[in-house]
């Protein structure tokens, strides 16, 4: 995809940065990988999903006019300091949004190698940096120190941290390193060790307050300063040093206790917040790869795993409009995008370190489903809650015009996928995880390896890889072998191969010539996951609870008319349009979710279904889709007389209204 060229505007704007600002300077930030860990090659996506991103984009990124009116606001808000017009009572977010936003540009400019992105995020840094003061304090808040109480004043400064920090490895400056440093030294003099305890600031029990550890470890990595890495330990110290705050994540995580169960109750400000609670299990990774304690790990890897049994929907979405409340247990779900997108860093994060399938499989699920779903057609807005049946929720613009927390952090959910598509391990090792269409490169002792990936393995059960190389190189290349296929088998330059496929993978060990083509072959069958109501906990609420506030989720009218305007139609639903807490399955056609929509399966989506008994009497078929449609799917159960259609959970709905209503489970009769 060809990027946008600079307008005359930032050329101009480039002259007089000063030269700290010019990337690609002489600082080293390259670091040396334990042995077992995984790193990133590069990848573009072609295809639909390729399409899909390229089309969010340009609407959200690359697109120099759109820039100038979704970029300002973000930087505007450090100037005008309004987060705490009513202090000392609250406070508000506008400040997270220059981090979320920049976040999600670094990532674009990395995956289409853009140099004019990376202009205009020396351009924007800059222009951040000129509203810090003195002592080091940038924020959107005009009271520093309003920490305690209803306030997400430390939340939003994680986000400008973080953002200066893939700054810096972006663009190699010294100039923004040392920011980060200074802002960080402000923020450890007023929230830290004989100050105010960071438990105790914000709301949620100091739970997003904590989730600073992530850049904190960060910034640790990039200066090698021990009072940063003190800081992140004091931080996971005080989840266990406030029994009358924050559960203890580490702790908790080590008993393997369901995530839910850790908090006392529901009432606001006091809930299992999700991506609050992701994102410091992520930061926990991150000290793990710092300081190799293994209870860190250990305790991640527990609670990832409690997560995906009481909390991810079959579309592998996670929580209850943003709260852990066993969720699995509930037939009729809304989650927050942001729960999806930070549930696949964590699971990102533990496939580097592991390099188990199980995470690559819970990445790719939610990728094809919750993801693919989660901004409209015109690639301009994204989702608030992502239902599983009946109409989807448009996000609220928060404070700023163009800016919301879904529709900032979606894009870089995206660009993540091409992190795990491609990696490798040891400079001996590479792993192709995804079969999606798309081309990427990785360097194997500084020689560059590309494969080219050609076919749609949704419709045609198959892919081409092609390696290109300058000479003849010897290295393992590690296929995944998804659970979804049946059997998985493989040919190289149309020789068959077969050897031992272990955990989930199989590796061919050989001398690569360039042309070497590998053609992988998939057995797709219809499958289904079955809705268990026994897993419903009511502890917090009873059914009856959960169905009225699933129902009265609607667009909120916010300070941009546009929006207001084009979504004003989603408005609550009946309590009667909830689906019964009964025995039902979603279908899934490889890693796609099935649902039913109105536009392919006729008006009674919502109709009983018989409980496919034989799988051999059950044929699958695409047949032609429909304009906005991915994928269309004729299910054929003989052994039942019955004849369904189906589209692809990510095209289901994706009118965001009632002309495209849909449902994913099938309540059987």
């Amino acid at each position: 995809m060809k990027v946008p060229e600079l307008s005359i505007k930032y050329l101009i704007a480039l002259i007089f940065i000063p030269m700290f600002f010019v990337y690609g300077c002489s600082v080293n930030n390259d670091k040396t990988l334990p042995e077992k860990e995984l790193a990133s090659g590069e990848w573009q996506f072609d295809g639909h999903l390729g399409d899909y991103i390229d089309n969010i984009a340009t609407n959200r990124i690359l697109d120099t006019t759109n820039w100038k009116s979704i970029y300002p606001e973000t930087e505007d808000a450090f100037g005008l300091k309004e987060d705490d017009k009513n202090y000392p009572k609250s406070g508000q977010w506008r400040g997270e949004f220059w981090g979320k936003y920049m976040l999600s540009v670094i990532a674009a400019a990395k995956y289409y190698k853009s140099d004019e992105l990376k202009e205009r995020i020396a351009v924007a840094v800059q222009g951040l940096l000129s509203h810090m003061d003195e002592n080091g304090y940038l924020g959107t808040y005009a009271h520093s120190d309003f920490v305690v109480g209803n306030n997400w004043n430390v939340w939003s400064r994680k986000y400008t941290l973080w953002g200066l920090l893939e700054s810096w490895e972006l663009l190699q400056n010294p100039e923004i390193l040392d920011a980060a440093k200074k802002f960080t030294n402000q923020l450890i003099s007023e929230v830290g060790p004989g100050k105010v305890d960071i438990i105790r600031t914000g709301n949620f029990y100091g739970m997003p307050s904590t989730s600073i550890l992530y850049p904190i470890v960060k910034l640790y990595n990039a200066t090698g300063e021990k009072k940063y890495l003190d800081y992140a330990k004091y931080i996971v110290k005080q989840w266990e040093q406030h029994p009358d705050g924050l559960p203890d994540i580490l702790n908790n995580g080590l008993r393997k206790k369901p995530v839910h169960t850790w908090f006392p109750q529901t009432d606001s400000y006091k809930w299992a917040k999700g991506y609050e609670f992701t994102s410091c299990v992520e930061g926990l990774v991150e000290l793990y790869k710092v300081t190799r304690t293994e209870d860190y790990l250990k305790a991640a890897k527990n609670i990832h795993e409690v997560l995906v049994k009481y909390e991810r929907t079959p579309v592998g979405s996670v929580s209850f409009n943003d709260k852990f409340i066993g969720s699995a247990g509930l037939i009729n779900t809304l989650s927050e995008i942001c729960d999806v997108v930070y549930w696949n860093r964590l699971s990102f994060e533990l496939y580097t370190l592991t390099g188990e399938n199980k995470y690559v499989e819970e990445m790719e699920r939610s990728l094809y489903n919750s993801l693919l779903c989660a901004f409209n057609k015109e690639g301009t807005w994204g989702l608030r809650r992502l239902r599983t049946s009946n109409i989807h929720i448009p996000a609220t613009n928060h404070f700023l015009n163009h800016h919301q927390c879904c529709t900032d952090n979606l894009p870089r959910g995206l660009f993540q996928a091409a992190e795990f598509a491609l990696m490798k391990r040891n400079d001996n090792e590479i792993y192709l995880a995804l079969f999606n269409e798309g081309t990427g490169d990785i360097l194997l002792k500084n020689k560059k390896v590309r494969f080219a990936i050609k076919g749609d393995f949704v419709s045609e059960s198959k892919i081409n890889t092609t390696i290109s190389l300058d000479k003849p190189m010897s290295f393992e290349l590690h296929i995944r072998v998804p659970s979804w296929s049946n059997k998985t088998s493989f040919k190289i330059n149309n020789k068959v191969y077969s050897n031992q496929v272990t955990n989930n993978w199989m590796v061919i060990d050989r001398e690569w010539n360039n042309g070497d083509c590998i053609e992988i072959m998939f057995d797709i069958q219809l499958r289904w996951e079955t809705f268990k109501p026994e897993l419903f906990d009511s502890t917090f609420h009873s059914i009856d609870y959960y169905n009225k506030e699933w129902a009265k989720m609607k667009f909120g009218i916010g300070s941009y008319e546009l929006n207001n305007s084009i979504y004003k139609h989603v408005i609550a639903l009946n309590n009667s349009d909830a689906l019964p807490q009964q025995k039902a399955l979603t279908f899934f056609y490889g890693p796609i979710a099935l649902s039913r929509d109105i536009r392919v399966s006729g008006e009674d989506i919502f109709s009983p279904i018989a409980e496919p008994k034989n799988i051999d009497k059950i044929s699958v078929k695409l047949i032609d889709a429909p304009a906005d449609i991915w994928k269309v799917f004729e299910v054929v159960d003989e052994g039942n007389d019955q004849i369904i259609r189906f589209c692809d959970f990510s095209s289901a709905g994706n009118t965001w209204d009632k002309n495209s209503l849909f449902n994913t489970w099938c309540i059987l009769k």
